[in-house]
């Protein structure tokens, strides 16, 4: 019988049975991706301070739908991550086979080649329920990001999960043995200005990264 996991239900300890996998707790890790010179605009400032003040009240009680509406949705359409053949795709499914298993499921954000289809996915966030779910967002995220190591025949892939008004970001390597090694960020709170400029300019630097075509 075939072996399959689904995103939606997978756990580490599933991930661990199929791949060795472990993480890595460095934080210099980030410093490349967290270190991307980029000036926000007055606009650009005047953006993310009235999302703050739209959002700060409430954002603890949002359903996964409202956060994605009214907070992540904005963020991410202010970046704008359409450059050359790349653009961003929502709840779109992937696959890949991982040591005789398929790895598949829907995406709930991924910025990747295409035009009517996705292809060849470079980034991703595992958006999420508030901060009060019992679910695990990081071990969904690390299967879509083996997925786009297999599929991009890369060593690496970048992502972020957020719950709530919490964003961790996520970088996955594979090594020469074929296991996988992972590491997570500090949290950023989505309603403090400093840093959620911190956000912002961290996604503004996966966006200079992409390729021109």
């Amino acid at each position: 019988m075939e072996n399959r996991i689904s995103f939606a239900n997978v756990s580490f300890k599933q991930l661990n049975a199929i791949v060795p996998i472990k993480q890595v707790i460095d934080e210099r890790k980030f410093e490349d991706w967290f270190k991307f010179s980029y000036e926000l605009s007055a606009a650009e400032v005047d953006f993310l301070t009235a999302l703050i003040k739209k959002n700060k009240s409430y954002i603890n009680s949002y359903s996964e739908e409202e956060l994605k509406i009214k907070l992540i949705g904005p963020l991410l359409n202010k970046v704008n991550f359409f450059k050359g053949a790349f653009r961003d795709w929502y709840e779109r499914t992937i696959s890949a086979e991982i040591n005789d298993t398929i790895f598949s499921g829907k995406v709930d954000y991924m910025v990747a080649k295409g035009f009517k289809e996705p292809e060849l996915p470079y980034f991703f966030i595992q958006e999420f329920k508030p901060s009060f779910s019992n679910s695990l967002p990081d071990d969904q995220l690390l299967a879509e990001l083996m997925v786009a190591i297999a599929q991009n025949r890369t060593k690496e892939a970048k992502g972020a999960y957020i719950q709530g008004r919490y964003w961790n970001f996520a970088i996955l390597e594979k090594d020469e043995s074929n296991s996988y090694l992972y590491s997570l960020s500090q949290s950023f709170d989505a309603i403090q200005l400093e840093e959620l400029k911190a956000i912002y300019i961290n996604l503004q630097a996966v966006k200079h990264s992409l390729p021109d075509t």
